[in-house]
């Protein structure tokens, strides 16, 4: 059920937004979202898009979405957090790696059940579901076995951990697919001490990293 739902929820983003990649209008402000940062135009019509399916399916939710806030759909049987555009800034400049992001949990957010991942330009789908794993395009996926700081790859904010330095540093720009990176092995850790992660960012990716070891 959560499956489909997110992956019609995804096709109809990357179908809205696909028109705006790399375009000025993109990045054009709209107004102020719900978490007090801008919202984009971009982030707007791929919200806009994410509302529409769950309002055609008539499904009861709350949602929690980064531009909206929060809204009421029917009696909230769930709670779906929703980060429509997840690397806003690289979708409107074509740099090719942004994702829509997606978990499902209780109604307080004390228990995330199912979290989904798609990346919008190659379309790499990462999901997982609490206690039964972490998979990549249907592909069982599990963390790397990297344990050494000296040896490790790892998405960071900073420059060295515990004044020890690591073996190489990337920043790509989306936390929710940076995340799914550390989950299928591709990276060793992901730190950011930046304390601006919100819960749309890393609900998803979060449960995707502990189903995956």
């Amino acid at each position: 059920m959560f499956y489909d739902l997110c992956k019609d929820i995804a096709q109809a983003v990357e179908k809205a937004v696909s028109g705006l990649v790399g375009k000025p209008e993109a990045s054009m402000t709209i107004k102020m979202g719900a978490d007090g940062t801008i919202t984009e135009k971009m982030d707007k019509v791929a919200e806009d898009a994410a509302l529409c399916v769950l309002e055609k399916k008539s499904v009861s939710i709350k949602l929690i979405s980064e531009e909206l806030g929060e809204k009421i759909i029917g009696k909230p049987e769930f709670t779906l957090l929703l980060d429509p555009i997840d690397g806003t800034f690289n979708a409107s400049h074509n740099i090719p790696f942004f994702c829509i992001s997606i978990a499902i949990g209780d109604s307080d957010l004390s228990d995330i059940w199912y979290g989904y991942v798609r990346n919008l330009v190659n379309r790499d789908t990462y999901t997982a579901e609490k206690g039964k794993g972490a998979f990549l395009n249907n592909k069982k996926i599990h963390v790397s076995y990297t344990s050494k700081i000296s040896e490790m790859s790892i998405v960071s904010y900073i420059h060295s951990y515990s004044n020890k330095k690591v073996k190489r540093i990337r920043v790509l720009g989306s936390a929710a697919l940076e995340l799914c990176y550390v989950a299928s092995g591709v990276f060793d850790a992901f730190i950011d001490v930046r304390k601006m992660l919100r819960v749309t960012d890393m609900a998803a990716g979060k449960l995707i990293v502990e189903e995956a070891g």
